[in-house]
């Protein structure tokens, strides 16, 4: 009979036996009717004889309740036997037991490490009261997602729609800020926020009080919010912070409140500055670099809510086509929002551990079903002695379930192991939500995967183990039949094994020769070498543009006079490390472009020689000079792209160029053309840059890059200790060499593939370990047909080719399946693809070749074994 009826068949007699408990239950009522009747013709009354039926019917629930009670302690003292008598078992196959439980606690303990990161990540909620109407907006441009809103448009969407309680918005980054006032100054992160941003949230301070409505249409933009860290560490926890000043990069800023402990929304903030009326921050509606929060109001969804901020977009782009034609409003989930940088990562690794899992029950299936073939003249013995097929079925499962139990304990500690991994490596930390662990919830994941695997593994050898009857099964034809149909099964848990394994092997493939692309990538400048740093002064410290740039000259005259520098010079924002800042640029004899037809490219100010310490090549013109002062004409360097954007064929150099958002007014004279570099990331394609002298911007703060002949590490306390001598409010923050900046954009990337090729490299093991089995098993099986063979004069190539057809013959389709699984996972790692197309030929050649290197590797050892058979032995037992 086939496996799957004999399951149904089980199932159906499970519901049967309950059907039949529950006709008692009728038939005792229909009884106590009748009881109620006879009574009631004995003369008695009505209610004296529902009394007197019901004591009489009592007697007989007693009986029923107490057979219920007997039939339940026979049910657990059978089945605490049948416990003992699984671990005895173990115990007895004590080498058996510990292979079966290390492949499942493997493929347990994966599961569970990564089931706990998904929960928290994926499926907990968001740390803030009703998330589910807390909603990000960001601006379309015909109909696609493009990134922040513009401050004028956020206003008329607070003020205009119809949807939200509250609407409010932060900065699209946070800023570098230097503290100063105590022992030494220190860097601090801060954003920008509209008044309503913790109401929004309904996350009130700790201490104090949030913004004021008033404060900002009145342009109190002196006032700031400082999170539960800075206030333990600056004011020391005391409640007297609130209303005390701190100053920032030269200006004071009086606290108001601080926040909760643990509180965090989107980025690692220290400050939290009012967006107030007068801020120097997006006040055009062509520069968007808000981005919006709200939270609808009871009964509204996220597409009404969106039709609502669309309808406001269109009378917008009618009011103000120049800036608004096209333009939208988008929203998504805030938790969708906050976990869509990890959500395909942790996905394809719980696929990944869930087919591991499946290899590793197969493997085990496997396992059981050889042992099982040893096991038939004791379940036959059992069997003749009266036990019943459910009972030996039931003892059977108890003993996998048992197994995979164990198992799932020792799998808690891989878990422990793989979850400490991940904390590490995936950016589970930045979505500002509590830690994965392994908690109670993993606890039961982990007891119903191993329960499960052991239901999975236990099912098919246990009704294969018990499929006839006593007599039959003692028989040798019995034996061989189903030997046969065991070893068929085998071969089949060896198939999907292949199956599983070519895929995952195709999937690490690729992302390993994308991984290998993103090494390689061309930036455009050098990182080997470089040390970089924040340097900020204090405004009013160095009020003029001329004193900041005499002290960043001189500052970058002293770097170079150190030891191992080759040179060094600034820049505005780091490439890599400080992102965007994207402004419209357009040829100074056209008029300024609408909105729709502006080209953009990266803005940054840079010092002299700050394309030969990088490492950018110039292709014509000149880098800027010295003398490129703030009292010289405005000049630029474009990067290639932008120059080809802009003048086409022509020279670009000596034609002018205008600039929107910009301090300067005045149209910039093109002095030079550079090669393109990966500034925002190294899966972009190279961007569109332009690149203006610090001197004639009179920053405050700017990024510096040294270049060295030696460990770029041995540098930073050399240059802080400068940085330090030179002013005491003056600060080098953040010191990490280019190589780690680069390094921390592939980190992300890095750990998928390693993770997926571990448990590719993992679910191979397996693979070959039951390849092996089978082969193993299959050879000693067929001991007498080889000795009978080696007497009739087969070689030893003969038996050799035998054995590895057989395994072939397993592996071969397989690899078919496999392949079209590979394509199929193909599908969901594409975004993750870098260069290197879905149907690379190299990663699934590799794939094959390595599937069929340890498939002759696995097949080797058995085959070896059958041409070392006594012909003697054999032919004497028979």
């Amino acid at each position: 009979m086939p496996v799957f009826p004999r399951i149904k068949s089980t199932f159906r007699l499970l519901f049967r036996k309950r059907e039949l408990e529950q006709d008692l239950d009728e038939e005792l009522n229909s009884y106590l009717e009748l009881l109620i009747e006879e009574k009631i013709r004995s003369g008695m009354g009505a209610e004296q004889a529902r009394g007197a039926a019901e004591v009489e019917l009592g007697k007989i629930g007693r009986v029923k309740e107490s057979v219920r009670e007997r039939r339940v302690g026979i049910m657990i003292e059978t089945f605490l036997y049948d416990v003992r008598y699984a671990v005895r078992s173990m115990r007895k196959n004590l080498g058996f037991s510990a292979v079966a439980i290390l492949i499942l606690a493997i493929g347990i303990g994966a599961s569970t490490a990564l089931f706990t990161t998904i929960h928290t990540v994926l499926l907990s909620a968001i740390p803030f009261d009703e998330p589910e109407s807390l909603v990000v907006g960001r601006k379309t441009m015909q109909g696609n997602v493009a990134g922040p809103v513009s401050r004028p448009d956020y206003l008329d969407y607070r003020d205009l729609n119809q949807s939200f309680e509250d609407f409010a918005a932060l900065g699209w980054f946070t800023q570098d800020r230097t503290m100063t006032g105590g022992d030494e100054p220190r860097l601090l992160q801060a954003t920008y926020v509209t008044w309503n941003l913790f109401r929004t949230l309904r996350v009130d301070p700790i201490v104090g009080r949030s913004f004021l409505p008033e404060e900002e249409s009145q342009g109190v933009g002196n006032v700031v919010v400082i999170d539960y860290g800075l206030w333990q560490s600056r004011f020391g926890g005391e409640r007297d912070a609130v209303g005390r000043t701190i100053h920032l990069d030269g200006s004071a800023y009086v606290v108001v409140g601080v926040m909760p402990r643990r509180f965090r929304f989107l980025f690692d903030v220290d400050v939290w500055h009012l967006m107030d009326r007068d801020v120097e921050i997006d006040r055009r509606r062509d520069s968007h670099s808000l981005l919006a929060v709200g939270r609808m109001r009871p009964g509204v969804g996220i597409q009404q809510a969106m039709a609502d901020g669309n309808a406001i977009a269109a009378g917008l782009a009618q009011q103000y086509p120049e800036t608004n034609q096209g333009k939208g409003l988008a929203l998504t989930d805030l938790h969708e929002f906050m976990v869509q940088g990890v959500r395909l990562n942790l996905q394809l690794l719980m696929a990944t551990t869930v087919l591991v899992l499946l290899i590793a029950c197969a493997n085990v299936a496997g396992l059981l079903l050889a042992r099982g073939e040893r096991r038939l003249p004791e379940v036959a013995m059992r069997a003749a002695l009266g036990a019943s097929r459910s009972r030996l079925v039931r003892q059977l499962l108890t003993e996998s379930v048992v197994l995979t139990v164990t198992a799932g304990l020792l799998g808690i500690g891989v878990a422990s192991l793989l979850q400490s991994g991940l904390l590490h490596l995936l950016p589970i930390g930045g979505l500002g939500m509590d830690r994965p662990a392994v908690n109670t919830a993993a606890l039961i994941f982990t007891l119903l995967v191993s329960m499960a695997s052991g239901l999975i593994v236990g099912v098919v050898p246990a009704l294969r183990g018990t499929a006839s009857n006593p007599g039959r099964q003692l028989g040798s034809a019995r034996l061989v039949s189903h030997g046969a149909r065991s070893r068929r099964l085998q071969s089949t848990y060896v198939v999907v094994q292949v199956a599983i394994s070519i895929a995952l092997l195709v999937g690490s493939g690729l992302l390993i020769r994308s991984l290998a692309q993103l090494s390689s990538v061309d930036l455009g400048f050098s990182p080997p070498g470089l040390l970089t740093g924040q340097i900020s002064i204090q405004g009013d410290a160095y009020p003029t543009a001329a004193e900041r740039s005499q002290f960043f000259a001189s500052l970058l005259e002293q770097v170079e006079a150190q030891p191992g520098v080759s040179s060094a010079a600034l820049i505005s924002k780091l490439p890599l490390r400080d992102l965007w800042t994207d402004w419209p640029v357009w040829p100074a004899e056209q008029p300024a472009p609408t909105n729709q037809a502006s080209f953009m490219a990266m803005a940054r100010w840079v010092s002299p020689g700050y394309f030969e310490t990088i490492g950018i090549q110039f292709l014509r013109g000149r880098d800027i000079a010295a003398s490129d002062d703030a009292n010289s004409s405005p000049v630029i360097v474009l990067s290639e792209r932008a120059a080809q954007s802009l003048f086409a064929e022509s020279d670009p150099v000596g034609r002018e160029v205008r600039i929107g958002f910009g301090p300067i007014d005045e149209p910039f004279r093109v002095v030079g053309v550079v090669r393109d570099a990966r500034i925002n990331g190294l899966r972009r394609t190279p961007d569109a840059a332009m690149y203006m002298s610090a001197s004639q911007f009179a920053a405050t703060s700017l990024g510096m890059v040294v270049r060295t002949s030696g460990d770029p590490n041995q540098l930073i306390a050399p240059v802080t200790n400068l940085v330090q001598q030179k002013s005491a409010n003056v600060l080098f923050a953040e010191p990490v060499i280019m190589a780690s900046i680069v390094d921390q954009w592939q980190a992300g990337f890095r750990v998928v593939v390693v993770a997926l090729s571990l448990f590719s490299g993992l679910a191979l093991a397996l693979t070959v370990v039951g390849l092996y089995g089978v082969l193993a098993y299959h050879v000693s099986q067929r001991t007498n047909e080889i000795g009978i063979r080696l007497a009739i004069g087969a070689s030893s190539r003969d038996l050799v080719n035998m054995v590895l057809r057989q395994g072939w013959m397993m592996v071969g389709p397989g690899l078919l399946l496999g392949l079209v699984g590979a394509y199929l996972v193909t599908l969901l790692i594409r975004p993750l693809l870098v260069i290197i197309q879905p149907l690379d030929t190299r990663s699934y050649l590799g794939a094959v070749v390595l599937i069929a290197m340890v498939t002759t590797l696995a097949a080797f050892v058995p085959a070896r074994k059958a041409t070392r058979v006594n012909v003697v032995d054999v032919l004497g037992k028979q």
